[in-house]
């Protein structure tokens, strides 16, 4: 394989991930790939976090290493997709939020030649709670951004 720079693919194991993984097998052939699994950061979650409510330290010890590795059962997951679709692909699982903010700092770190993300596709109420991860990651990054809609 010629020396590229690696695609960053964001992926949490939906459809629309599923679907940005595809399209980059499909459109930019075989080449590395990251595939990166952002898990949240459990001191950011209201009732385990910051709320006062207090969370034994060992009880937070086990869900911090359920949460990882569930992170890394999603990542792994998306790596053999993107090998069955001829891809040269690795993992990276970052914790912490943002979600948009982890992906452009991962793009940075692996000097991604362009992020991969697939698009929820949410409108009214939804987007303006949940926000939109694929336009917060197309707004802020100053690499090129992949966003894919599942059809």
């Amino acid at each position: 394989m010629a020396e590229k720079r690696p695609i960053l693919i964001a992926y949490d194991g939906s459809d629309c991930a599923a679907a940005a993984i595809d399209k980059v097998a499909e459109e930019l052939g075989p080449r590395e790939v990251i595939v990166l699994v952002v898990s949240e950061d459990l001191d950011r979650v209201p009732f385990l976090g910051t709320s006062g409510v207090p969370v034994e330290a060992e009880t937070m010890e086990l869900l911090t290493d359920a949460a990882q590795k569930g992170a890394q059962e999603i990542a792994e997951k998306g790596a053999e997709r993107a090998r069955g679709l001829g891809l040269e692909a690795t993992t990276a699982i970052y914790e912490g939020g943002p979600v948009w903010s982890a992906i452009v700092d991962a793009a940075e770190e692996h000097d991604a030649a362009l992020i991969a993300l697939g698009s929820r596709g949410l409108s009214g109420v939804k987007h303006v709670v949940l926000g939109s991860v694929s336009g917060a990651v197309a707004h802020h990054s100053h690499r090129s951004v992949l966003i894919v809609h599942s059809t």
